[in-house]
């Protein structure tokens, strides 16, 4: 993982994004996030690391994202997301709650990391993301003609679409309960 990390953070991106599929035992993927950090940062110190768990942890080998943050901070990772493993018109509210996201989201920040949401996100989210206290949210489905991450092709349209629902979403006051 810290390899494949390191070829990814080389190329010049801004984040590395490292799953965390297979990981059941906290120790492990603290171990795993920490070679992934100490890799990155010896290469470029401004590439941010972002831990991934999955909101359906249940359906895959996968640890419990409500321990992602904690094993995320201890890695000295930069971010803690939630997305979704499958890709099957499920999405991350249907696995979690907004109370859940809020809860992840708060211990996240005061772990001194961001928070990223994924999966299966429509522009209709971004205001209750907003809400939920998400640095990042990702919409790749949204971006694409259909909706469809995997055929679809990204149009300059499907992104203007969502740069305006990012802006009214941050305009609307969403009570989150």
């Amino acid at each position: 993982m810290a390899l494949a990390a390191t070829g990814a953070a080389s190329i010049g991106v801004d984040y590395v994004k490292v799953s965390l599929l297979n990981f059941k035992a906290q120790k492990d993927a603290t171990f795993a996030l920490q070679n992934v950090v100490k890799a990155v940062n010896g290469l470029d110190k401004h590439v941010s690391v972002v831990a991934a768990g999955f909101a359906d942890a249940e359906r895959v080998a996968s640890i419990d994202p409500f321990l992602l943050p904690g094993v995320a901070a201890e890695a000295e990772c930069d971010f803690a997301m939630v997305d979704t493993a499958f890709k099957d018109g499920k999405n991350l509210f249907d696995f979690l709650s907004a109370k859940q996201l809020r809860a992840f989201a708060d211990e996240a920040h005061d772990d001194g990391l961001k928070v990223a949401f994924a999966g299966s996100l429509k522009a209709e989210h971004l205001a209750v993301l907003n809400a939920l206290g998400a640095d990042i949210a990702g919409l790749r489905g949204a971006a694409c003609t259909g909706s469809d991450r995997v055929r679809g092709h990204i149009t300059e349209q499907k992104v203007r679409e969502l740069v305006s629902a990012v802006k009214a979403a941050q305009e609307k006051i969403v009570t989150v309960r």
